[in-house]
């Protein structure tokens, strides 16, 4: 069919979107948070799109508009491999049209990757995996916030000190950088600011780096921090 492009047809649309009370009539969700369509429930040939009676129109999202019509991945069967923050509302979700920050990876063995929102990766794997990373991913950068603002940090001569999961960390300032020390072994890494070097310190205290470290450097922390 042809005119979408018509004046006709986009104040036609939105009457019908308006009409469903702007959201698509299938997952009952809106804009921005998706791409509203209008779907034509039946086709006649040779009719304008903008000519047909409302009642054979309805509002969906892009997602499930290119349902209806057999153009989207399988709704079952996918496995999630990751998620990434994109840092800003920067990703488009491949099954709805949607705009995210948090961009997850799912793959279907008939289909392949895709990149969709959270609520997609929920649908798609059938759970709350999507919902449960992001507000694990919440309550973390919390805990990093408490951290690098905590009022345990003494400063010392320009220095900052701290003592966290039994060491002592300590930020110093070389030639306008922050470097970071680990009972006393010096990191190899510097930063713009000591805010910068606490968030870091935060991370390899999470995932085990600083202890990992530590081992490496001298042998008896192998036993006194269990690894």
């Amino acid at each position: 069919m042809n005119g979408y492009q018509s004046s006709l047809w986009q104040q036609f649309r939105q009457e019908v979107i308006e009409l469903d009370g702007g959201y698509c009539k299938d997952c009952a969700r809106s804009e921005p948070e998706v791409v509203l369509q209008v779907h034509h429930r039946k086709y006649i040939h040779g009719l304008p799109p903008w000519q047909y009676e409302y009642r054979d129109c309805e509002t969906l999202c892009k997602g499930c508009h290119a349902a209806e019509h057999g153009k989207i991945p399988p709704k079952s069967g996918w496995k999630y491999l990751g998620y990434e923050n994109l840092g800003s509302v920067a990703g488009n979700c491949e099954l709805c049209g949607s705009n995210f920050r948090y961009q997850f990876y799912v793959y279907h063995p008939s289909w392949g990757m895709m990149q969709v929102g959270a609520d997609c990766c929920n649908a798609l794997t059938a759970t709350d995996l999507a919902t449960n990373k992001l507000d694990a991913d919440k309550k973390l950068s919390q805990r990093k916030r408490r951290f690098i603002r905590s009022k345990r940090w003494m400063k010392v001569s320009g220095r900052e000190i701290i003592r966290q999961k039994n060491i002592r960390i300590e930020i110093s300032q070389r030639s306008e950088k922050f470097y970071i020390q680990l009972d006393l072994y010096p990191g190899e890494k510097y930063f713009d600011s000591q805010d910068a070097a606490k968030a870091h310190v935060f991370e390899i205290l999470e995932d085990g780096r600083a202890q990992k470290f530590l081992a490496r450097k001298n042998p008896i922390y192998q036993t006194t921090m269990g690894c």
